[in-house]
């Protein structure tokens, strides 16, 4: 069974900060400065434009990023506005992948889509850079860049771009109005794909899990043994396609579509709103949606159950699980059952509550969206989900639901999940 945490559950902040690379030439027509953040990073760029609440910067590589002026010192909000250019032209697309902005996102979708597919005119990927000695493979999508210690072949690049790109759009479409969209001072989305198990754990995967995406590093790192690959001599090429190997990849993709949410959400909806996108049905860049009472008995079949009766986590013991008890499920063994608990609960407020079209979980999302404290959070969950139900109330109208679905729910004892102390970290 492949396990997936997201490391940023367990620390949910983003930090402003960028390592820089350095620049070849600086050019003369612009003045770059120190710019530093609220949080006291810096870094050097030129300002181009501000437009509205975001000052766009032009780094020493050339690239041009949006940071939002509230994640800047006083001071540098004040320069900014004082001394905003007209916004400019932006010029034409490098050859070589050097975009200057990513297209803005899709709009959502006003009611649940039946399917979500790229177009026939997806960009293609970019290979950015190969460097065998320096084992270095850099390729960039419309939206992503992965860079890999290995070579890719031909067909796996084109894969990851499909399944990158597919896996963004339909973040994007659902109407939970997502919006997508990079790590501050991030012009895309970062993937690091490591060809080993071991290089993985080295560089921070969590053992027992399948992939991570750390807000940290702002990038989702992946061991290529979790997504149906294999090598051949010094390249990788792909092995015939699973659902499991798929799933992995989109569990993680959408936790990085997420970044900017993670800090607002319980760590049950991080990886229930994860697991819910890698149950869809995938096929070479389309996601069906329809169908899932299907696709939910498969989703419990590959976890050792006939499909049709699944006994999940207390419900008041899965809404309350904080980052660093869930994490150290994955050591335990009893990562599988919160995995599967927070996919079916998640489920149930998108499919199966009250009038079973997800109105109280986007009213949830737009609660927590702009709430600042974590009474305003708490409240949030009791006023759109729970909605005057206690906890058995809430058992009841699960099992009656899912019944629905053709499967039979029944609930562990509360204390599965021991409480995971400061000290013991």
């Amino acid at each position: 069974m492949l396990h997936r945490l997201s490391a940023s559950a367990a620390s949910c902040f983003v930090v402003l900060v960028l390592c820089l690379a350095p620049a070849a030439r600086a050019q003369q027509a612009e003045v770059y400065r120190q710019w530093t953040s609220s949080d006291g990073k810096s870094l050097e760029a030129a300002m181009v434009a501000v437009e509205g609440d975001v000052v766009k910067l032009k780094l020493r590589t050339g690239a041009v990023v949006p940071v939002p002026l509230a994640r800047l010192s006083a001071a540098d909000q004040a320069f900014a506005r004082q001394a905003a250019p007209a916004a400019p032209t932006a010029p034409a697309v490098a050859a070589t992948g050097g975009a200057t902005e990513m297209p803005a996102a899709p709009a959502a979708e006003k009611t649940w889509p039946r399917t979500v597919a790229l177009g026939t005119d997806v960009i293609p990927v970019t290979v950015v850079k190969e460097d065998a000695a320096a084992k270095e493979f850099v390729y960039r999508s419309e939206h992503y860049e992965f860079r890999c210690d290995s070579k890719l072949g031909t067909n796996v690049v084109k894969e990851f771009n499909r399944i990158f790109e597919a896996t963004y759009l339909v973040n994007c479409k659902l109407p939970l109005d997502f919006k997508p969209t990079p790590e501050p001072l991030h012009k895309y989305f970062v993937a690091q794909l490591y060809t080993t198990k071991d290089d993985y754990l080295a560089n921070g995967g969590l053992k027992g899990s399948g992939g991570v995406y750390q807000s940290g590093k702002k990038a989702l790192s992946v061991p290529l043994s979790s997504l149906g690959v294999m090598m051949v001599g010094s390249r990788v090429s792909l092995e015939p396609s699973k659902d499991e190997d798929n799933a992995t990849l989109i569990h993680e993709i959408t936790h990085q579509m997420m970044n900017h949410w993670l800090r607002h959400l319980p760590v049950w909806y991080i990886e229930g709103s994860a697991e819910y996108v890698s149950i869809l049905k995938y096929e070479h860049g389309r996601f069906s949606l329809g169908g899932m009472g299907e696709r939910l008995h498969h989703f419990l079949q590959r976890r050792g159950t006939d499909g049709k009766h699944y006994t999940m986590l207390d419900l008041e013991e899965l809404t309350s699980l904080d980052g660093k008890t869930w994490a150290a499920a994955l050591t335990n063994g009893k990562a599988g059952k919160n995995y599967a608990s927070a996919a079916l609960l998640t489920y149930y407020f998108y499919h199966l509550d009250d009038q079973r079209d997800a109105a109280h979980m986007m009213a949830y999302l737009r609660a927590v969206e702009n709430a600042k404290t974590k009474e305003e959070h708490e409240a949030a969950f009791k006023t759109h989900l729970m909605r005057e139900r206690s906890f058995d109330d809430l058992k009841t109208d699960l099992k009656k639901g899912m019944r629905k679905e053709g499967i039979e729910i029944e609930f562990a004892a509360a204390g599965r999940n021991e409480k995971v102390s400061e000290s013991s970290q």
